[in-house]
């Protein structure tokens, strides 16, 4: 009774953190800036199944922004992990996958702001939401605490790569062309049944990054008419 009494107590208390915490820290990256007019941060959370091309997308978008913007990426916190720790997380680290995902997050945006740009941009590669459900695939159940902030998906705008590279291997980082079949259509199955709006990218990389470009200057042209 004491050990289902702990969790039950733990679980809240994650959640707590997810819904008052978090978005609390986001919200305050986009303030006035130095000049007095409003800094805005656009966020795009860039998905994909493993071997999809969405790392080397965001590092495109990123590079190609600067010209033009304040830009900065978000990189994969779970590769990070595999490479520090030489091993894929357990059932029970992927909570702290998520958290640490979005600290990275939180961080990227107030470098942002700092720059005192008028639309800074950030790109992320991956989100919790990529988080939840590897851990249902992979571990065959869902996180209720990685679900919770998985469902915190406060980007402008998200784009997702399309199935269309063959898969590659790469160490112990992915789990295999089944696995990432499936993750492809959980996901835009995810985002569908979430009513989270989504592009799909496809064709080579440059023509990857040109049509991401597309829709990001659409997006920031609608934004400027407000």
């Amino acid at each position: 009774f004491r050990r289902v009494l702990f969790r039950s107590i733990h679980h809240c208390a994650v959640i707590w953190f997810i819904c008052h915490t978090v978005p609390d820290r986001m919200a305050s990256v986009d303030k006035t800036n130095v000049s007095g007019s409003m800094s805005h941060l656009i966020k795009i959370a860039i998905l994909g199944a493993e071997c999809t091309g969405k790392s080397t997308l965001a590092q495109e978008l990123a590079h190609t922004c600067k010209s033009q913007y304040s830009c900065a990426m978000v990189p994969e916190y779970l590769r990070l992990f595999v490479d520090q720790h030489q091993r894929v997380p357990l059932a029970e680290e992927q909570i702290s996958i998520a958290q640490e995902q979005r600290r990275l997050e939180v961080e990227a945006g107030k470098a942002l702001h700092e720059s005192g740009a008028e639309f800074s941009i950030l790109f992320c590669d991956t989100t919790p939401l990529l988080t939840s459900l590897y851990g249902e695939i992979v571990f065959g159940k869902a996180d209720a605490n990685v679900q919770a902030f998985a469902k915190n998906h406060d980007y402008d705008l998200t784009l997702v790569t399309e199935l269309e590279f063959p898969w590659v291997q790469d160490g112990i980082m992915r789990d295999g062309p089944l696995a990432q079949t499936k993750v492809h259509y959980r996901l835009l199955a995810r985002l569908d049944s979430w009513q989270i709006p989504y592009t799909k990218i496809q064709g080579n990389p440059a023509q990857r990054v040109k049509q991401a470009q597309d829709v990001i200057k659409r997006y920031l042209a609608n934004l400027q008419k407000k």
